[in-house]
């Protein structure tokens, strides 16, 4: 760690950079970050001592909030050396007494600041719209944000999905926003609790547990919701596994759900064909019930395949609405 004496040649050498809210952090505790515990909207001071695996290490928490070609300064006494993110890694050291001083981003970057807006609005010099919003009112909205993120994910369009997860983030803080002023829960409650149960359900990455592959993390994860329903006096011993999955999903989307639930605990069957079961049946026997098995079916043979029986849909039907309007131009 480092000492204020310290920081002392290393304030003065910035001179007048506007820092008053000024975040100094000790390098090595940056490089044990796989996310940077930082506001990139507010000036950043790393103090050495780093070395280059350390510096390593640095490069790629931050890349994840700055661009490569942000600018850094290290500082050495008298001496200042500018250079880009891109490079920090390929640097040898920041010696002890060193430091490196990283400016903010030209505009707001952190989560906080988005909850900051959110309370604003709902403040009584807020807006009078959002000071009315509730959990009900926000339901159908959360809904909506929801599949318009999907079919931006559909699109493949990223400057769309980015703006779609910014949607879907506001419904996220302005519940929680709400959720605090009426005194049911905080947003610090909100994080420890997604927190605490990533770690608890990744033993094999946050504690000793060792796995041999993607279906063993699977059937860990199951286990380990089991025990903590059982523990929380949820589902007894004995519930259905699928008990879990949300009976509001879409058809194609629950079904898939539910075979990969089952997938987690036994080996999925070879799937029948779907239209199998069709071909069986006479043409006025077409029942609910046999089409909704082969609809069923339809999706474990597409998961069988690597396909998603809802995303596929969705693109079919998209593919449809743009024949349609084509049709109708001409």
């Amino acid at each position: 760690m480092f000492t204020f004496s310290e920081l002392t040649p290393i304030l003065t050498a910035l001179g007048d950079q506007g820092y008053g809210t000024l975040q100094i952090v000790a390098a090595p505790e940056l490089a044990g970050q796989y996310y940077p515990h930082c506001d990139p909207g507010r000036p950043m001071l790393l103090i050495g001592p780093a070395d280059g695996a350390a510096l390593g290490r640095m490069a790629l928490a931050l890349v994840q909030v700055y661009p490569s070609d942000h600018p850094l300064t290290v500082i050495a006494g008298a001496t200042q050396e500018t250079m880009a993110l891109a490079g920090l890694a390929e640097r040898g050291q920041l010696a002890a007494g060193e430091a490196l001083w990283i400016p903010p981003l030209p505009a707001a970057a952190a989560y906080a600041d988005l909850q900051d807006v959110i309370a604003h609005l709902r403040a009584p010099e807020g807006c009078p719209w959002d000071r009315e919003l509730t959990w009900d009112k926000l339901r159908a909205s959360l809904l909506e944000e929801s599949h318009e993120l999907l079919a931006a994910l559909d699109m493949g369009d990223a400057g769309k999905v980015a703006e779609e997860l910014g949607d879907l983030l506001l419904q996220i803080g302005m519940q929680t926003q709400i959720a605090a002023e009426e005194g049911r829960f905080r947003l610090p409650d909100v994080i420890a609790g997604i927190v605490g149960k990533l770690v608890r359900r990744h033993p094999h990455v946050f504690g000793d547990a060792e796995v041999s592959g993607t279906a063993e993390v699977l059937a860990n994860w199951e286990a380990i919701k089991r025990q903590e329903r059982q523990g929380n006096g949820g589902s007894p011993t004995g519930a259905s596994p699928l008990s879990g999955v949300p009976v509001g999903l879409p058809a194609l989307a629950q079904a898939d759900a539910y075979l990969e639930r089952m997938s987690r605990l036994r080996a999925a069957p070879a799937p029948v064909a779907p239209w199998a079961i069709l071909a069986d049946a006479a043409a006025d026997e077409a029942t609910p019930e046999k089409v909704g098995d082969a609809l069923f079916e339809l999706v474990a043979w597409t998961r069988a395949r690597g396909v998603d029986a809802e995303s596929a849909l969705r693109a079919a039907n998209a593919r449809f609405a743009a024949q349609v309007a084509a049709e109708e131009e001409n």
